[in-house]
């Protein structure tokens, strides 16, 4: 570890005793965080070229956090990407070159503020890390239209520092690895910042909870799959959740079961509330849709960021043809 410590600026180093060592570490699965002997946060792609490739001559395990809502843990030494965070925007090419080591959250601001008028296809919460959510693949709300976010179209270029300590942009420099790096995660070294497309897009987007009892299980058990073998436009969105209606598991109260349906729609409120008007004329419902910018849509499910590192858990993908009644009267 002494070698580590040589090649790094000391107010690199965050120790186990140090304010930011839980922000910087932590997983999103408690039992995955293998409590890091120490934590390096880069300021430069400079200094990660000597941390790498002072690592390659070692047999120190490590492992690279972007956001932390993965299982990027490990008993050595933890890279904390959380100092890459720049964003630039070229609004003549419509390309914004994006920090790898920050929350969407930063960046849906920064869409805001230097890029109105625009959007990129990047995720559906704020919480995801830039690195991470782009390197696996990457859904938004606009991934109907648009695609993944690391679809060829969509990530044009990607800042790596190999394990060798070189650095490269890989489109001219390796473009074989840029294709690698499309859904591929973090194993063929450590981006630093991507160069991703943006897209002129709406600015108010009608979106939020449509909430139900229990006792709508069978008038949405007929009404969701049916919307979802009929909607053909990319800008319309829906989500199906089981949920406690009041978050009473989290706060030791006895859970009261219900149903939700969180829905977009990019075409704006008025077409959004004749889209989801199925819905919203259910007996039962509860609406607390409204019209909002991307970010804020991105933000409905913040609440959910409270369970980071707090539980035992583990997430899975399962891949189904289609939604029917019965898939859904069984959840």
């Amino acid at each position: 570890m002494e070698k580590i410590r040589a090649v790094i600026n000391a107010n690199e180093i965050i120790e186990r005793t140090s304010p930011d060592y839980v922000k910087e570490s932590q997983v999103w699965a408690a039992h995955k965080d293998l409590n890091p002997e120490i934590v390096v946060r880069p300021s430069s792609t400079e200094s990660l070229s000597k941390l790498l490739k002072a690592l390659n001559d070692t047999n120190i395990d490590f492992n690279v956090r972007s956001g932390g809502c993965g299982s990027a843990s490990t008993p050595g030494v933890l890279i904390s990407m959380s100092a890459f965070n720049g964003f630039e925007f070229d609004k003549e090419k419509e390309v914004a070159t994006v920090g790898a080591g920050q929350l969407w959250r930063t960046v849906d601001r920064q869409v805001e503020e230097l890029a109105p008028g625009y959007s990129i296809p990047r995720a559906r919460c704020t919480y995801v890390g830039v690195g991470g959510g782009t390197l696996q693949g990457g859904v938004s709300w606009m991934f109907s239209e648009y695609g993944l976010t690391s679809d060829p179209h969509n990530m044009l270029d990607a800042q790596i520092v190999k394990m060798n300590g070189d650095v490269l942009w890989t489109s001219e420099e390796d473009p074989e690895l840029l294709w690698a790096l499309r859904g591929g995660g973090g194993y063929f070294g450590v981006v630093t910042a991507f160069k991703l497309k943006a897209y002129k897009y709406p600015q108010k987007i009608y979106s939020g909870m449509i909430l139900f009892p229990r006792t709508s299980m069978e008038d949405l058990a007929k009404a969701v799959p049916k919307f979802t073998e009929e909607n053909t436009d990319p800008k319309v969105a829906c989500h199906f959740y089981c949920l406690d209606m009041t978050n009473g598991a989290f706060i030791g109260k006895p859970p009261v079961p219900g149903m939700g349906l969180l829905v977009y729609d990019a075409h704006g409120e008025e077409h959004g509330r004749k889209t989801f008007k199925w819905a919203l004329d259910l007996p039962n419902a509860t609406d607390t849709t409204a019209a909002m910018s991307y970010r804020q849509v991105n933000e409905l499910s913040d609440s959910l960021e409270a369970i980071r590192s707090q539980t035992n858990q583990m997430f899975t993908a399962v891949v189904i043809p289609a939604i029917t009644e019965d898939l859904i009267r069984n959840t």
